[in-house]
């Protein structure tokens, strides 16, 4: 079967950010497909790695970027890949949002070459970004939410990152087929940061007796981190011991890099930059926990933040500062404890609450790694992604023989 996969941010093993369509593309392909990825970056090119043809097509996007920077980089998108994905050959298009707009190349390449159309809803737009005031046109409001429903009901099967997403689908579409395929735990690919836990320690200068907090990720306004900036500081006053390290690049950089001065302490060490994906797979086996970060607004909830699930890839219990979906499953394996939003009040919590043994790393690590492999493994979440994919073409094909059989 011939896949097309439509995603703008699309990133091979060795960059840093996103893994899910890396990894889903080089899954499709040993079970026996032909994938043709098409995505943006900064330069056109054509690659193939693992049997998997990827598209680059030279359309830059950065988290750093303003808001009208990106819809720029979106519209931009859509209508290079419109062009391309129209001319590959497919019995399958697959496209993922966000942008919402993905769905347009999707949506005319389906009916080009006749072949099904499958949706990834990855957030909920315009719903999200109305909702913490990124978009406020009443006309550009009207327009995302009539492409919303047209990419939804022309979908053979809509895909939703969590319960939450799949519920705002069918609130647009409620005929909508759904299948929720939440972000996923490559829990072989932390093997080696797992075993070699206490050297990586070492080699990074964390001692024995330190707590490290671990952040990697987008460093976007709605991911707050200035939030977990001010947490490292409370809690360098309370207790030296305490590290925080957070991984990534983004529009909010500045302000926290401006925010650990204030503390008195080094940006540098606070916010060292972003890595690539392999060095969060050997580090942050090494933290004591990782840290998960949302400014306070209930849109965010439904989201299914990767870092969650690469914390539990590396058996590492999480912080939040939030409430939502992932917090709630986390908090009923023991794998994951609430924050106060207050970072003064969250650094006394964290302190007492390691003090006592109501927050225990030793025992959230095992509860996350046994998360990680019965609720959120990669091949698990795969083969239920995989029978979406297949059904939608066999439904397709079975549909074509009924009119073929109508006719004769």
């Amino acid at each position: 079967m011939k896949i097309v996969y439509i995603h703008q941010h699309f990133n091979f093993p060795w960059e840093p950010g996103w893994q899910r369509p890396w990894q889903f593309a080089r899954r499709l392909v040993r079970a026996g497909h032909e994938v043709t990825v098409i995505c943006g970056g900064r330069d056109h090119k054509l690659t193939e790695l693992e049997g998997v043809t990827v598209h680059r097509l030279a359309v830059p996007y950065e988290n750093a970027m303003v808001f009208q920077q990106r819809v720029r980089s979106f519209v931009s998108f859509m209508a290079r890949a419109c062009w391309y994905a129209a001319k590959v050959d497919a019995d399958v298009v697959f496209a993922s949002s966000t942008p919402l707009t993905t769905a347009v190349p999707g949506i005319i390449a389906s009916r080009l070459r006749r072949a099904p159309f499958v949706f990834e809803v990855r957030d909920l737009w315009p719903e999200a970004p109305v909702a913490l005031g990124f978009v406020k046109n009443p006309v550009t409001i009207a327009a995302a939410r009539g492409l919303e429903k047209l990419s939804y009901r022309a979908a053979e099967h809509v895909i939703a990152l969590s319960p939450g997403m799949e519920e705002g689908v069918k609130r647009v579409w409620p005929a909508a087929r759904t299948t929720v395929v939440p972000n996923a735990s490559d829990v072989e690919n932390f093997a080696e940061g797992r075993r070699n836990r206490q050297a990586i320690r070492a080699e990074l200068g964390w001692a024995d007796d330190d707590v490290v907090l671990f952040y990697a990720g987008s460093f976007g306004v709605t991911y707050d981190i200035p939030w977990l900036v001010r947490l490292a500081g409370e809690l360098a006053r309370r207790d030296s011991r305490f590290r925080v390290v957070a991984y990534g690049e983004g529009a909010a950089t500045g302000q926290a890099r401006d925010i650990a001065r204030q503390y008195g302490l080094s940006p540098l060490d606070v916010l060292p930059g972003k890595i690539p994906r392999t060095e969060i797979e050997r580090m942050l086996p090494a933290a004591d926990f990782a840290v998960s970060t949302l400014v306070d607004n209930p849109a965010l909830e439904i989201n299914s933040l990767n870092k969650v699930f690469d914390a539990l890839a590396a058996a590492r219990p999480v912080l939040f500062n939030h409430t939502g979906w992932l917090p709630q499953v986390l908090a009923e394996a023991g794998a994951g404890w609430q924050l106060p939003r207050d970072p003064a009040a969250a650094a006394d919590q964290l302190t007492a609450e390691l003090a006592t043994g109501e927050i225990d790393p030793a025992t959230g690590s095992e509860a996350a790694l046994t998360l990680a492999r019965e609720q959120f493994d990669r091949d698990l979440l795969f083969r239920r992604f995989l029978g979406v994919i297949e059904q939608a073409a066999e439904g397709r094909a079975k549909a074509g023989s009924r009119r073929r059989d109508e006719i004769d």
